[in-house]
C-alpha cells in the first residue's frame, strides 16, 4: 500500500499537508492544494487508516447501539418492524454524520454490559433497558449515553431518553373502541414492564374511566416468537364469542393474530374487531387495513441520535427525557356498533 511519504512526492508538497488533507484538517491547506490532493488519492485509490486517524483524534469515530430483545416476540429481534425500520433510521443518521455503527442484541442483560464495557465507542444508543438494566449499563459504560423507551422511576438520578406517549396512545385507542359501542376487549402482549406496562395502564384507565366493569377488559399473555402468539390465540378461541375487539401490543402480534383468526373462519371486523400499536408499514397492506396506535420510529431514531451528538460534542449537555407524540389511525379493522 502507498505510504503518505509517497503520496507527498508525487504530489510535491510535504507529507503533513498530504495527512491534514485525509483528516479533514484543512484551514491552512490552499482550495487548489486540497484539491490537487484529493485528485491523487482517488487517482491511487488510497484508503486511509482509519485506526491511526482515530487515535490521533483521540476518538473511535464509532457509534454504539444496544438492544435488549426480551422483550421482542421474534427470535430474530431485526424482524419485528418497529426495530427493523429504528435500527434502518439510526444507521443512515450515524453513517451521515461520518461514523460507523456497532450493534449488539441479545435477550441476556449481562452479556450485553460484558461487551459494552469491553467497547471502544464515542457513544452509545440502549433501547429495552428498564431502571435496573439501565443502572447497571451507567456503571459500566461512562461516556455519552441515550436511552430509546426507557421508563426510568425518580430515584434523583438524571437520564437522556427518547419516548413516547405510551400510556396516552393506549388511552385513546382503548376509548376509540368504547366509543364505537365495544364493551369487552381483550389486551395481549408478551410482557408487563416498562412500556407495555405503560400501554397495558392507559388500556384499564379507560375502561375505569368510561364507567365500564373491570372485566370489560382481560390480559393475555403472549410467549415468545409467532408460534407463541398462535399459541395464544389457540386459548383465546375458546373463548372468542366472549369479545368484540382484541387490543395487540404492537402491529407485528397484530398482523399474525389476524391471519390466524381469518385461517379459523373468523372475520375481521365483522365478528371482532383488532387494533395494534405503532402503525408499521405492514398495517396498511393488510386486509383490512390495521387501526393502530401511530408513532414515527425514524423520528425517534434521529432525536435520539441528535441528541447523543450533542452530549459528545458539548460534556455540559443537560439530561433530557424527549417525549414523542402519539396520533391514532383509524383504517378499516373495527367495527362501529352505533
Amino acid at each position: 500500500m502507498i505510504t503518505i511519504k509517497e503520496l507527498a512526492k508525487m504530489i510535491g508538497v510535504s507529507p503533513t499537508t498530504v495527512s491534514n488533507v485525509i483528516r479533514g484538517k484543512t484551514n491552512e491547506v490552499s482550495q487548489q492544494t486540497i484539491e490537487k490532493v484529493q485528485k491523487v488519492l482517488k487517482e491511487v485509490n488510497y484508503i486511509p487508516n482509519m485506526t491511526a486517524i482515530n487515535l490521533a483524534k483521540n476518538s473511535s469515530n464509532v457509534i454504539g447501539y444496544v438492544m435488549n430483545a426480551k422483550g421482542i416476540i421474534q427470535d430474530n429481534a431485526v424482524q419485528d418492524f418497529f426495530t427493523g425500520e429504528l435500527i434502518g433510521a439510526l444507521e443512515m443518521e450515524i453513517r451521515k454524520a461520518g461514523y460507523y455503527m456497532m450493534i449488539y442484541i441479545s435477550d441476556d442483560i449481562d452479556e450485553i454490559i460484558k461487551f459494552v464495557s469491553s467497547w471502544n465507542v464515542d457513544g452509545l444508543i440502549a433501547l429495552g433497558f428498564n431502571h435496573d438494566n439501565a443502572q447497571k449499563l451507567r456503571e459500566v459504560y461512562q461516556k455519552p449515553l441515550v436511552f430509546i423507551d426507557g421508563h426510568f422511576y425518580d430515584d434523583g438520578n438524571e437520564y437522556n431518553n427518547v419516548g413516547l406517549e405510551d400510556y396516552k396512545g393506549a388511552y385513546e385507542m382503548t376509548n376509540y373502541l368504547i366509543e364505537c359501542g365495544h364493551k369487552r376487549m381483550g389486551f395481549l402482549a408478551n410482557n408487563y414492564i416498562g412500556i407495555n406496562n405503560e400501554r397495558y395502564r392507559g388500556f384499564k384507565e379507560a375502561i375505569k374511566n368510561a364507567g365500564l366493569p373491570e372485566e370489560a377488559g382481560e390480559k393475555f399473555f403472549i410467549e415468545k416468537s409467532g408460534e407463541g402468539i398462535k399459541r395464544c390465540m389457540d386459548e383465546l378461541m375458546k373463548r372468542i364469542s366472549d369479545f368484540s375487539a382484541l387490543f395487540f401490543i404492537s402491529d407485528n402480534c397484530a398482523v399474525v393474530a389476524m391471519d390466524y383468526l381469518m385461517d379459523n373462519g373468523i372475520r375481521i371486523p365483522e365478528d371482532i374487531s383488532v387494533v395494534g400499536y405503532d402503525d408499521a408499514a405492514v398495517a396498511s397492506l393488510v386486509r383490512p387495513k390495521l387501526t393502530t396506535v401511530r408513532q414515527n420510529p425514524t423520528q425517534k431514531a434521529r432525536v435520539a441520535f441528535a441528541k447523543l451528538m450533542k452530549l459528545i460534542n458539548d460534556p455540559n449537555e443537560k439530561a433530557e427525557n424527549i417525549i414523542l407524540p402519539i396520533s391514532l389511525c383509524i383504517r378499516q379493522s373495527v367495527k362501529n356498533f352505533n
